[in-house]
């Protein structure tokens, strides 16, 4: 038996998706049986959201848990003793924890450490009396000054938490050459035109693979999920309307998360190629049958919206199946060098989002808001690492232009 995350999505009556994540035992033959360690994964802050369903919060949790009963071999979290805590969060600071393969940034351990802590502080403080560990042992509190100016009280472990960074720098910036972009592009275009707009919307919009699982046709009766912006016959605008993760299937199967609500527009130096491939792709689907009552834009091949892990799982198969013999053929050194990467390491289709960000940069955006915008970042984190290797990325990268899409 492993402790795994169940998802259960229910619809409200302003047809929003709200979906919840539960902790639960899946035994060898599939079955699943629930568990209430739910209870004790803590919100990230005081007000919750109905549509919160703990992120990644779940996982650092079940990690932890798989951790102490399937390797310590505990048969109730009674018996945990502060060695045990420290020593799944060493293992998992430096990357070692079973079936790891890479090593964690020093923010990520961060936020695995106040999880695990904050789920053994409601656990232990509810069993008080019969648990063997008390949460006083774990940590001590202390008062910091956040980013805004705020104080806020955090959690210090009372044992040292170490990290190896050693590989973790961004490998980003060559995950993809732009002519490997191309060439790979081109193959979907002309071979599998059923993925082309959610691939266009991560190269051309950026958003991130499940949110363009997300998205309505023009004329979806849920309302535009595409808003086109024309002057006398011409489009100066294109918006994405990501306001609102609603249900695009009938048998109310997620498709993919909204991680930011938001109205996201096509920036200026995409607009032409995303028209052009979207027209490309309407024609395409010209004819064939979808659920008119939902009007997804990306569909599967019963005419259901395409759920992200489907796209995933095509995904991954194109590249290791079609792409990377293709690469390996290729006469340019550099496409050739990454088809050999790929040999040892997948990729997914996040690499889009990647590729739009540092083109975005090599166009000239330089204030983090702005990228953070383009992207639709919550934090700036994400956008601040691309704005600081920006001469990095000009060595690794050419600008695209429109003689490359023609």
């Amino acid at each position: 038996m492993k402790f795994s995350l169940y998802k259960h999505s229910l619809i409200l009556g302003d047809n929003r998706i709200v979906t919840k994540q539960f902790i639960v035992l899946k035994h060898t033959d599939g079955s699943l049986q629930f568990t209430n360690f739910h209870r004790y994964v803590k919100t990230s802050s005081k007000i919750k959201s109905i549509s919160d369903d703990g992120n990644k919060r779940f996982s650092y949790v079940t990690k932890f848990l798989n951790y102490v009963f399937g390797e310590i071999k505990i048969t109730s979290l009674d018996y945990l003793t502060l060695d045990m805590v420290r020593e799944f969060l060493m293992h998992y600071g430096l990357g070692t924890l079973p079936g790891d393969t890479k090593h964690r940034k020093k923010s990520t351990v961060e936020i695995c450490v106040n999880t695990v802590l904050d789920f053994l502080t409601l656990y232990l403080d509810e069993r008080k009396g019969k648990a063997m560990l008390t949460s006083k042992e774990l940590y001590t509190t202390t008062s910091i000054t956040n980013k805004q100016g705020r104080l806020i009280k955090r959690k210090e472990p009372s044992f040292e938490v170490f990290y190896d960074d050693s590989n973790t720098e961004q490998v980003i910036f060559r995950d993809m050459p732009n002519a490997a972009f191309e060439m790979l592009f081109a193959h979907i275009a002309k071979n599998h035109k059923d993925i082309l707009m959610v691939v266009a919307l991560g190269a051309f919009v950026g958003l991130r693979p499940s949110e363009a699982c997300n998205v309505r046709r023009e004329d979806s009766p849920l309302g535009p999920g595409i808003i086109f912006h024309q002057s006398y016959g011409e489009t100066f605008k294109v918006e994405i309307d990501l306001r609102k993760e609603i249900p695009l299937r009938s048998d109310l199967k997620p498709t993919g998360r909204i991680k930011k609500e938001r109205m996201q527009a096509v920036p200026y130096i995409f607009l032409e190629v995303f028209v052009d491939t979207y027209n490309d792709y309407m024609a395409y689907l010209e004819g064939q049958k979808y659920e008119k009552d939902y009007g997804p834009l990306n569909l599967n091949k019963q005419g259901k919206a395409l759920t992200y892990d489907v796209y995933y799982q095509r995904f991954r198969k194109i590249i290791r199946e079609e792409m990377i013999p293709i690469f390996l053929n290729s006469d340019d050194e550099e496409v050739v060098f990454f088809g050999h990467l790929l040999q040892e390491h997948n990729i997914s289709p996040h690499i889009f989002r990647h590729w739009y960000t540092t083109q975005l940069v090599l166009s000239g955006v330089n204030e983090i808001s702005e990228l953070m915008s383009a992207r639709g970042d919550k934090s700036p984190e994400s956008a601040w690492v691309y704005l600081q290797n920006k001469g990095e990325i000009a060595k690794q990268y050419t600008q695209v232009n429109s003689g490359v899409f023609d």
